[in-house]
């Protein structure tokens, strides 16, 4: 029997960084056509060095072990400072349960253990599965001695047609350029102006957009042409829905 670890397709999802720039450039299609499927992700991080989001990279978790006849599916996670709820994907195999969630750059398989606790180390960031009563579970992160809970959640499937309605409606949340990814064990973080370059008994912050850019530039490989089109789109796409809002 293969073991989780002996799949490629992990190895991959660990080079595949979590940003929204890709997912902004899409804003300019009717809402049923943005979602990316799997196959476009795969060759837009291959040929424009994008990654995705929860949604596209849950996804692309879920199509690329369905193919090595490995149960996965969506579950949806309430981050209670937050109106719109988080997804990842639980991959079952034999009789055991494994969280996978790009969202917080979980990339490889981290068993859920029953009325007990899994930890996963990644350099900069120590991750948490925390069993609570009634079968409900935290992920909890631990950066230079502070812990923090991230979600609280049920393993509950979401059936594929729940997520798709999640994953169009939660391009109605973007409301700047989001990127993260572990580099040489350092946790890179941009959101809009604003970046984060953490390391074990380090942290280094900046809030200044052309740092933001330099750092999409060098941790992401992504285009300055795309991220500033992105902005714009971005920027449009919010004042007309407030202008529809008003």
């Amino acid at each position: 029997m293969k073991t989780l670890e002996d799949i490629p397709f992990f190895r991959i999802l660990q080079q595949i960084p979590y940003e929204n720039v890709s997912k902004i450039l899409r804003l300019k299609m009717q809402p049923e056509e943005r979602p990316r499927d799997s196959r476009t992700l795969l060759s837009d991080f291959r040929n424009l060095h994008f990654g995705g989001t929860c949604f596209s990279l849950v996804n692309l978790l879920i199509r690329s072990l369905e193919i090595e006849g490995i149960r996965a599916y969506p579950v949806k996670a309430e981050i209670h400072r937050r109106s719109f709820p988080h997804f990842f994907g639980i991959v079952e195999h034999e009789n055991k349960r494994y969280l996978v969630d790009p969202g917080y750059l979980i990339n490889q398989p981290v068993e859920i253990i029953p009325g007990g606790n899994s930890l996963l180390r990644s350099g900069a960031i120590d991750f948490t599965i925390k069993a609570l009563e009634n079968e409900t579970y935290q992920l909890q992160t631990q950066t230079n001695g502070t812990q923090t809970t991230r979600y609280t959640f049920r393993i509950n499937p979401l059936d594929l047609t729940t997520f798709m309605h999640y994953w169009i409606r939660s391009f109605d949340y973007i409301n700047a350029i989001v990127a993260s990814r572990f580099v040489d064990e350092k946790f890179i973080y941009i959101n809009d102006d604003y970046v984060q370059i953490r390391s074990k008994g380090n942290v280094e912050k900046y809030k200044q957009r052309e740092k933001a850019h330099a750092c999409l530039k060098l941790y992401f490989d992504l285009d300055e042409t795309m991220i500033c089109t992105a902005e714009e789109l971005l920027k449009d796409y919010l004042n007309k829905n407030s202008e529809a809002r008003g």
